[in-house]
């Protein structure tokens, strides 16, 4: 194995980190000090360098998100390039393809359903729902970048009203999804590494629309951790994932389901420990594609 290795870092346009500029930047900063901690030389780039064909390192860890940052993440490492986070993964943390790789690999996920928002359909309400329930409305094309990009819908008779304000934001496709009752949980962790940390939001600042309020306060209702980390690193297995966070929900006897998996999120209430562990898994990949 070498003595070191040089390796590009890529941050996050500002657009992808709403209300979490700070804490992104705050990880991604993490893990470059333990990289270059452990001798190895880390070059630092914007997302939009990635389009200009300027980056010639051969290891590349990212938390990129546009459509033509990871179109061009995928196009190196179809050339050989080692990535963490692959843009085939991130790819795959978009709504409509989690959805339905979750559904394909019984991942447990809510009741969900992806619908077309063209003129006719925007007034039919989805087969999953009946007259009584409530649901969730989440952009399917792409990461969530405001708050309106995902609504809480208490009746379906508000259905035809809000996905209309995704038309009008020419949003076509959105994922529905039951609401589940129970506690709301955080979790982040890194693939190939015993890291693994998990935390209630409401109980803290950490969120980044407050949405979480929708659940209140949580019972602290009895679950399984071991379950949940194996749940989460199956799915990250499925969606081609090393770094990841979401939120899960544990129903009152214990179950758990994702309610929402992202590639690369913030890590803050566990930034120097989480960007240890995003160092590490960077080196076992590179190190693995060495041998």
């Amino acid at each position: 194995m070498k003595d070191f290795y040089r390796i590009a870092g890529i941050s996050r346009a500002p657009i992808y980190s709403p209300n979490s500029i700070d804490k992104d930047g705050a990880i991604f900063l993490a893990v470059l000090q333990h990289l270059e901690a452990k001798g190895h030389q880390v070059k630092v780039y914007q997302e939009d360098d990635l389009l200009h064909d300027i980056i010639k390192e051969k290891y590349i860890f990212n938390m990129v998100r546009s459509y033509e940052a990871v179109s061009k993440l995928q196009e190196l490492e179809k050339q050989g390039v080692v990535e963490v986070n692959s843009g085939f993964g991130i790819e795959n943390c978009r709504r409509e393809q989690m959805t339905r790789l979750f559904h394909q690999y019984h991942i447990p996920q809510p009741e969900s359903v992806v619908c077309n928002l063209e003129y006719k359909s925007t007034g039919v309400k989805p087969n999953i729902l009946s007259s009584e329930t409530s649901c969730w409305v989440k952009r399917a094309d792409g990461h969530t970048t405001q708050v309106n990009d995902v609504v809480f819908v208490s009746e379906t008779s508000k259905l035809g009203d809000v996905f209309e304000d995704f038309v009008e934001r020419s949003i076509n496709r959105v994922v529905v999804s039951e609401h589940l009752q129970g506690d709301i949980i955080k979790f982040y962790g890194v693939a190939g590494t015993p890291f693994f940390y998990w935390f209630y939001p409401s109980m803290t600042h950490h969120s980044k629309f407050g949405l979480e309020e929708i659940n209140g306060k949580p019972k602290g209702i009895t679950f399984s951790v071991d379950q949940l980390q194996t749940i989460c690193n199956k799915a990250a297995e499925v969606l081609v994932v090393d770094v990841y966070g979401g939120d899960a929900i544990v129903a009152p006897d214990g179950t758990i389901r994702i309610i929402d998996f992202n590639d690369w999120p913030s890590f803050a209430p566990c930034c120097q420990d989480g960007g240890k562990a995003i160092a590490q898994a960077i080196i076992q990949k590179i190190e693995k594609e060495e041998i």
